[in-house]
């Protein structure tokens, strides 16, 4: 039954590299399905970390604008009579805040690399358009501190700038509408991706 000129054991032999050698492939497909799950795995778990870590820098770079907008200030009795001490107050508010604002675009620019998602892109552009906007009021306004304000035009100049600078007490200011709509869309776009819900 056997071929002429093998023997039992060279059949074997041959029966148990041929197992042997199935065995290898098969511990190489499932190797490989670990290791893509392992990957993928760790992608998730990335685009995780980077979505709540947007998210919090998110609502943290609102609660600095909101700090700076405040209306609400104090000033010493040594400087009752410097006008420019308020705006000053506010120049030193966003400065400190320049650390936050960086973290803020580093993340942003984490998320566009690993998410990917450009209105989450749009949202977050938004708090550095609205930071520039309140800078620039606040300088304008201080500039103007001593201007005579006697003509319509330069009336209403302040008063648009003076708006852009406060918040007003029900948060129905255009900014503060413009850090609620990019507040809402980065919950909405990434807080499924940070909970593990979304790819």
């Amino acid at each position: 039954m056997m071929f002429e000129g093998t023997t039992a054991t060279e059949w074997i032999n041959a029966i148990a590299a041929i197992i042997g050698a199935l065995a290898v492939v098969v511990g190489l497909f499932g190797a490989n399905r670990k290791i893509n799950e392992a990957q993928t795995s760790a992608r998730l778990l990335r685009r995780s970390q980077i979505a709540e870590d947007l998210i919090a820098l998110a609502h943290n770079a609102d609660d600095a604008l909101r700090n700076v907008r405040s209306s609400f200030g104090s000033i010493p009795r040594e400087e009752v009579s410097n006008k420019l001490y308020l705006y000053q107050q506010r120049h030193d508010k966003l400065i400190d805040r320049n650390s936050l604002f960086a973290r803020l675009r580093e993340a942003q620019i984490r998320a566009r690399a690993v998410i990917g998602d450009d209105d989450v892109e749009a949202a977050v552009e938004k708090f550095f358009r609205v930071r520039h906007r309140v800078s620039i009021a606040n300088s304008m306004l201080a500039d103007m501190i001593n201007d005579d304000d006697d003509d319509q035009e330069t009336r209403e100049l302040k008063r648009k700038l003076s708006s852009e600078l406060h918040t007003k007490h029900d948060d129905q200011d255009e900014l503060t509408q413009e850090i609620v709509s990019a507040l809402n869309t980065i919950e909405q776009k990434l807080s499924p991706i940070a909970r593990l819900e979304s790819n």
